[in-house]
């Protein structure tokens, strides 16, 4: 059994994404010196039981890809950790939760601190009314308090020239 609670302490509203992107974090050195957490990692992460678990080498493979900061999706087309017997999800879950991964968050800013006149598109109209463009508020805040998917709040901001999208990592 994984030492892993059920009630693992994510972030309310931060779903495992595909269109996330996550970064390997300096803690992958900590687990390389612990035999018992690469092996409660790969009890945790095995997809199949009738399979051979992954190796802790393969695993440390998959969380090194995270450095180049590329999406989820595009890790594991371009890595196929179910091939080699990995669940993806509980890959990131495992991550998460033992500060090897971190998610990259978007936080969007009104230019000049507002948006007037003319270049007020209806869409930007909704984001403006909830005081949302002030980069404290990351595009999953914003899903939730605007009640929006997260693809619908990516094509409204992430091209408005009128936007300037900080990238943070949670802490």
């Amino acid at each position: 059994s994984s030492g892993i609670n059920a009630e693992w302490p994510l972030r309310p509203g931060s779903p495992i994404r595909y269109s996330n992107t996550y970064y390997v974090t300096s803690a992958i050195q900590s687990i390389m010196q612990d035999p018992a957490l690469q092996d409660e990692c790969i009890e945790y992460i095995k997809m199949d039981e009738r399979y051979p678990s992954p190796s802790w080498e393969v695993i440390f493979n998959l969380y090194e890809t995270f450095q180049s900061g590329i999406k989820l999706k595009q890790v594991f087309l371009y890595e196929k950790p179910f091939m080699r017997n990995v669940n993806e999800r509980r890959l990131v879950e495992f991550g998460l939760l033992k500060g090897i991964l971190k998610r990259l968050h978007k936080y969007p800013v009104a230019s000049n601190g507002t948006i007037t006149g003319s270049n007020v598109t209806p869409e930007l109209q909704e984001y403006i009314q909830h005081q949302v463009l002030d980069g404290q508020h990351s595009y999953d805040d914003i899903c939730i308090k605007l009640n929006l998917k997260l693809e619908k709040v990516e094509n409204d901001l992430d091209f408005c020239k009128n936007i300037t999208i900080i990238q943070k990592l949670d802490v």
